[in-house]
């Protein structure tokens, strides 16, 4: 009985050891991964930015709106009239 407690032991510290190496690399890789994930992200979000502010900037210069100002008929309601008077 003995003997098989030593050999748990030995297979666990064995397994130990070569798993520190993995969850190293595991931990390296997955933070180069979270890097590259978090620049695009923010590339992302400056080239939208940037793209919002070149349309503000370009209705900015645009000046103000300018509305056309003129008379209207609404041909429904003149049809309606001359009907009415006997046109």
């Amino acid at each position: 009985m003995n003997l098989t407690n030593e050999n748990s032991r030995r297979q666990g510290w064995l397994v130990s050891l070569l798993l520190i190496p993995i969850l190293i690399a595991a931990a390296v890789v997955g933070f180069f991964v979270f890097v590259v994930i978090l620049g695009l992200v923010l590339f992302t979000a400056a080239v939208l930015l940037l793209r919002l502010w070149w349309l503000r900037r370009k209705l900015r210069r645009s000046g103000p709106s300018q509305a056309i100002e003129g008379e209207y008929i609404v041909v429904r309601e003149e049809a309606k009239r001359k009907k009415q008077s006997g046109g």
